[in-house]
């Protein structure tokens, strides 16, 4: 019988993501535990009630795309990485977000559940070409991406995560990165971002202008002063080999015994009723409880009374847990004197 693939799921971490590609850098999410449960997403002052759970918070912010096209954020990014990793700048006009009406909180988003799957998900997968993925992009984008270098126009930033959702997350992020690269870093590309005016998004709709710092960066690059270099390739790290347990017949055993050291006795111990006396000792990190013997008791008395240094070692097997420590059981206690050192006499 086939069983279904494990559910991936939905962290704050994700939902965090998709609101900034949407509403831009100062929007996130966040989860409130009392009064008005649910997920709320923040954009500014405003407030939005999203969901119940996270899987309801992600379905609204996936539904907001047919609502609003409006870019992420502004971002200052060379363009080798405007496409795949680009970084906010202050320089750049941020394009204002049509505000979503805030949503009554007892209210629940009537979204449909579904599991989300990506690429990364399945260890089996094979790699995809970027010019196979490249070619994915143009025929799914038309308005977007262009064959002939004339049409071509400068693209939306962050575009990449809205290309991963709309292809259901088929093909890794490095992936539609690399194949972004291979279109945004050409020669007629970089002539297009020389000339500013505005970006488009994957409707073929204008989503804000070109920077000024994309426009000087365009032109050390069409210079040369700079190299057309691609997106980095992530290196696939070689997991490393599992090597089987070894049988019990190859395994050595052996025996642990825990050791507490005092250097004088317990003021807080009491006696049992059958004349045993229990005390505990307080470690760096963990409460021993200790029972012993009357006769080991006498010893440790007969020290306290006798030795003005001493040390006691007591040794045992870590037994039951307690509150904030474990008791010491079978304890055996060796008594030691300690003699002070004889000062040092100078012959000067």
């Amino acid at each position: 019988m086939n069983s279904e693939p494990a559910k991936k799921r939905i962290t704050k971490s994700d939902l965090n993501q998709l609101a900034k590609s949407l509403y831009g850098e100062e929007a996130s999410c966040e989860h409130v535990r009392s009064g008005n449960r649910g997920w709320y997403l923040h954009k500014g002052a405003e407030k939005t009630f999203i969901g119940a759970n996270a899987t309801e918070a992600f379905k609204y912010l996936q539904s907001q795309e047919s609502v609003t096209e409006t870019p992420a954020s502004a971002a200052s990014a060379t363009p080798s990485t405007e496409a795949a990793a680009p970084v906010t700048s202050a320089t750049e006009a941020v394009t204002p977000v049509t505000p979503v009406a805030e949503t009554v909180a007892s209210a629940t988003p009537s979204v449909a559940t579904a599991a989300l799957v990506t690429a990364e998900d399945d260890p089996d997968r094979l790699p995809v070409p970027p010019e196979e993925v490249l070619e994915i992009l143009l025929d799914k984008f038309p308005k977007t991406f262009f064959r002939d270098p004339e049409k071509i126009r400068p693209i939306q930033k962050y575009i990449h995560k809205k290309i991963r959702r709309l292809l259901d997350y088929k093909y890794t992020k490095n992936e539609i990165s690399v194949a972004l690269a291979l279109y945004t870093q050409t020669t007629e590309y970089c002539q297009k971002l020389v000339l500013g005016g505005q970006r488009t998004d994957l409707e073929g709709n204008p989503c804000g202008e070109v920077s000024k710092q994309h426009q000087e960066d365009a032109k050390v690059r069409l210079a040369g002063e700079k190299p057309m270099r691609p997106a980095k390739k992530k290196i696939p790290k070689t997991p490393s080999p599992q090597l089987p347990p070894p049988a019990l017949d190859q395994l050595v055993f052996g025996k642990m015994d825990m050791s507490v050291k005092i250097n004088e006795l317990p003021a807080d111990s009491k006696t049992l009723r059958n004349g045993w006396e229990e005390f505990l000792i307080k470690t760096e990190r963990h409460l021993v409880k200790i029972v012993v013997r009357p006769r080991t008791w006498k010893k440790l008395q007969k020290a306290a009374k006798e030795y003005p240094l001493w040390v006691a070692n007591i040794r045992g097997k870590m037994g039951p847990r307690m509150k904030d420590g474990f008791e010491l059981l079978t304890p055996t206690i060796q008594i030691f004197e300690k003699k002070p050192k004889e000062p040092v006499i100078s012959d000067q």
